[in-house]
């Protein structure tokens, strides 16, 4: 079998796959980091599989060229590096879900604290209306990490129509049509977490907002505009982060 060759993408992938490399910073930056843990990917737009941030690198630390191109039972196709052990979550969320065409996993601090208790995170700030229309559900068929076809396919059923899941003692996966969506998903999770914590500590009592009501206020709130605007203030805290000027809007 012919080993794979270095990176090798045409310039439209690697305009995403730029992108991406973003968004892992961004998460980073954002509270997502652990170590070399945690990975974001991207379906292949010519129907191959996906591309997966190679492994043993910091989400802080991807750049364009750190990926690995898989198909979906895992062969490397093209890319140089390690394979994460974790791929068949991603594979298997995208073959469940034709919609999605980015997918994250992290280990980010107030999400994966929730998920190891049993509470519902819910609507109760304006980032958990973000997840409104499916909510937030919590895959607690196993602690462990989900290295297995058979566990992706088991968290591909928990998520279901959802834009996120908790991982029970383990971490958190989320996902979006678009790099944008991906990133916001990600973060206003770990957001809504934090503030649920903080309500729950505060020892106030409190109850979730009306769930139509709460649906047209995710639809009021997060418009594409809106999005793109939220987008490029990740983009230019990450900028000035990193010691660059602030790419234009």
């Amino acid at each position: 079998m012919k080993k794979p060759g270095p990176l090798n993408a045409p310039p439209e992938i690697m305009s995403v796959l730029d992108d991406l490399s973003r968004s892992h910073r961004i998460l980073e930056m954002e509270g997502h980091g652990d170590m070399s843990m945690g990975h974001l990917s991207y379906r292949d737009p010519e129907g191959r599989g996906l591309w997966l941030k190679r492994g043993n690198l910091a989400l802080s630390e991807v750049q364009p060229d750190d990926y690995i191109l898989i198909d979906f039972d895992g062969n490397v196709l093209q890319g140089e590096g390690l394979r994460h052990l974790e791929w068949p979550l991603h594979a298997e969320i995208m073959k469940a879900r034709d919609d999605v065409n980015f997918v994250g996993h992290s280990h980010a601090h107030f999400a994966t604290v929730y998920g190891a208790g049993k509470g519902t995170l819910g609507p109760v700030n304006n980032h958990g209306v973000w997840f409104a229309n499916g909510g937030v559900p919590r895959f607690d068929e196993t602690s462990h990490i989900i290295t297995t076809v058979e566990l992706g396919k088991a968290v591909a059923r928990t998520l279901g129509d959802a834009e996120a899941v908790l991982l029970a003692n383990h971490g958190i996966a989320f996902v979006g049509s678009d790099v944008k969506s991906l990133t916001l998903c990600g973060i206003f999770l770990e957001w809504s977490a934090k503030f649920q914590i903080d309500l729950e500590a505060s020892g106030n009592d409190f109850e979730f907002p009306d769930a139509d009501e709460t649906v047209e206020k995710n639809r009021r709130i997060y418009p594409e505009a809106a999005r793109n605007n939220y987008w490029w203030y990740f983009n230019r805290k990450l900028d000035r982060l990193e010691g660059r000027e602030p790419q234009p809007m």
